[in-house]
């Protein structure tokens, strides 16, 4: 009861500052009321389109308390945090700090943000930083992915690497910041590894079975690896050639490991659209990967139940692509 008291006192003080705007799920406190509203109709479809894209269906109706969302907007880099407490099943306490520009808000930061939040409202429980991180990083732009692979292979190459038996336990930031890095990183790469030898669905059933009964045998069981370190060996080579694109046929998901024949590949591509898709990354301009940019900066020990991301990127897409099918919510006043 504490718990709720303080977290509606909590949306009572943001929406007392500032221009406003509420949705079913969340209280959004932004410099002006226009954008504020940009904010919350884009965190409704993110809402709705990820738990979609990973569990089939919705989540399962609205929050009993709205996430409230503050929103920092300006020539700075892009990043969020997201806190939430887990008790008897129960998640709850949402709190959403986002910055950056519009668009850098709109077109990454906010839905990785959300993604944190389908996970916790999936799961409702902590999950390994790799799993949630690596996931919430696949809808970021092409060129932050491209810069955690960059990462990702010279941490193999320089022997920084954590090795996968240590990565999959993880629940905690690493006290130096280049493991940080390299923990998202690794995180992003091996989620994507997973994900593209199954699916999205595939891939929550593999952290739930995991819990319950241990990596080796959830990996064994769902993705027919005969251990951990033959995922490793597997996953290693893959990034060792460019983290290439694996098209795999129609019904060819994890495959039997033991066969010879690898699935057919093709270098990433840049989208010819330049459109976002939910739960996908959005692709940039060769200009985002300039030589000279900032390194990614993470959250240093944040934590259990806080999930955070930031990026330098300047992004393509415009507000009105990604709002113009948002279902109309109710305004503040």
């Amino acid at each position: 009861m504490d718990a709720i008291f303080r977290q509606v006192l909590l949306v009572g003080a943001v929406m007392s500052l500032g221009a406003g705007f509420r949705t079913p799920n969340f209280v959004v406190q932004a410099s002006s009321a226009e954008f504020a509203k940009q904010v919350g109709e884009a965190a409704e479809i993110y809402r709705r389109e990820l738990a979609i894209e990973w569990t089939g269906k919705p989540l399962p109706g609205d929050w009993e308390r709205p996430c409230p969302i503050t929103v920092t907007v300006g020539n700075m880099g892009a990043g969020g945090a997201t806190t939430f407490s887990f008790q008897n099943g129960e998640v709850y306490g949402w709190k959403m700090t986002i910055q950056g520009s519009e668009q850098r808000i709109l077109d990454s930061v906010l839905p990785h943000e959300i993604n944190h939040t389908i996970f916790a409202s999936y799961f409702r429980r902590p999950l390994p930083r790799w799993a949630d991180e690596g996931a919430a990083s696949l809808i970021e732009h092409d060129s932050e992915r491209n810069r955690l692979r960059d990462i990702h292979s010279r941490a193999i190459g320089n022997r920084r690497k954590i090795p996968l038996k240590s990565l999959l336990e993880i629940r905690n930031y690493p006290q130096d910041k280049q493991d940080v890095l390299t923990l998202y990183a690794e995180g992003h790469s091996l989620a994507d590894y997973l994900i593209q030898n199954s699916s999205k669905p595939q891939y929550l059933k593999l952290l739930k079975l995991a819990h319950d009964k241990g990596w080796e045998s959830a990996l064994k069981s769902l993705y027919h690896y005969s251990s951990i370190d033959a995922l490793e060996k597997e996953w290693d080579q893959w990034v060792m050639a460019g983290s290439i694109k694996l098209n795999l046929p129609e019904g060819s998901q994890v495959a039997d490991r033991g066969a010879a024949a690898r699935p057919e590949t093709t270098i990433r591509g840049q989208s010819p659209d330049g459109t976002l898709k939910l739960g996908s990354p959005v692709d940039l301009d060769s200009e985002a990967d300039l030589p000279g940019s900032e390194p990614r900066m993470m959250a240093d020990n944040a934590p259990p139940q806080q999930r955070s991301r930031s990026s330098l990127q300047e992004p393509l897409l415009t507000i009105s692509e990604l709002t113009s099918n948002a279902a109309k919510p109710t305004q503040n006043q």
